[in-house]
């Protein structure tokens, strides 16, 4: 018989009835999350906390318990740690995560305090479920929906860089990326392409520096790195995806680098339809 999460709930004094499951997938701040929640840091804490959707509220609302999970980048359902839910708190909404675009409406904030069970924490990072088909349905009863454990993690892992030229995330979250990822990032330079979300305006850049792509990207964090296109479209990093076109080798110096950015200007016309000025 398969081992569940209703179990290791109730080994651990909870009744299942009392908790509602939150598996977070935002595209928009997937990455920040899924560190954030890792870490215990409390900006997790304070994204889960508040809550827009009328049948969540009313979901929490009745819940003495949440248990989190989240995303990770091979789309598993990681378990993150579970939250007594204290009820609704006059506390003020400040979104937490860079690239959280700010509500016209305002959220439902509850107060809610992390539960203090080694047993639980030691499978924060590690315990691995599977969800099911209803992936849209983000928040469901425990008791209804008792979730298959699938894996067990000897440690709190990071995910495995995808490679240079499989890489690509959003501007905004360079910062919250693993380090091991950062490392990788740091250690290559090259010629690399940004992508206006909503525009669909290319820009084509290149790396070279002491801190390969990952000290180049770091520039743009006001929306523009000094670029003047970019500068003109008014806009943030959240708005911009990032990946890379090419890897430098190590033997080539910045006028190589900077001849491989041009023939990629060429190639994407980021001249004629793009943020290229030059």
């Amino acid at each position: 018989m398969a081992l569940t999460f209703n179990a290791i709930l109730q080994n651990s004094g909870i009744d299942p009835s009392s908790v509602r499951l939150l598996r977070h997938c935002d595209p928009r701040v997937q990455r920040q999350v899924f560190q954030a929640a890792i870490a215990k840091d409390p900006r997790f804490d304070r994204y889960q906390a508040a809550q827009g959707d009328p049948r969540v509220i009313a979901m929490i609302k009745s819940a003495k318990h949440i248990a989190g999970f989240v995303v990770d980048e091979a789309g598993d359902s990681v378990f993150v740690g579970t939250w007594q839910v204290l009820g609704p708190s006059r506390t003020t909404y400040d979104p937490p995560f860079v690239g959280m675009a700010e509500n016209t409406k305002v959220p439902t904030v509850f107060a809610t305090r992390r539960v203090d069970d080694l047993d639980l924490d030691l499978y924060r990072g590690r315990l691995v479920v599977d969800w099911g088909p209803g992936q849209r349905a983000w928040v469901q009863r425990a008791e209804k929906r008792d979730k298959p454990i699938i894996e067990l993690r000897r440690q709190i892992a990071e995910p495995a860089f995808p490679g240079y030229l499989s890489f690509q995330c959003a501007l905004s979250e360079i910062e919250a990326l693993p380090r091991t990822w950062i490392a990788a990032l740091r250690a290559c330079g090259g010629v690399y392409l940004l992508v206006h979300r909503e525009r669909a305006n290319v820009y084509v850049g290149s790396a070279a520096g002491a801190d390969g792509f990952f000290g180049r990207w770091r520039s743009y964090q006001d929306g523009h790195g000094g670029n003047v296109a970019m500068r003109e479209l008014d806009g943030d990093a959240k708005d911009y995806d990032v990946s890379i076109l090419e890897t430098a080798g190590s033997g080539q110096d910045e006028h190589a680098i900077l001849r491989l950015e041009e023939r990629w200007k060429v190639k994407l016309g980021s001249r004629l339809h793009g943020l290229n000025r030059n």
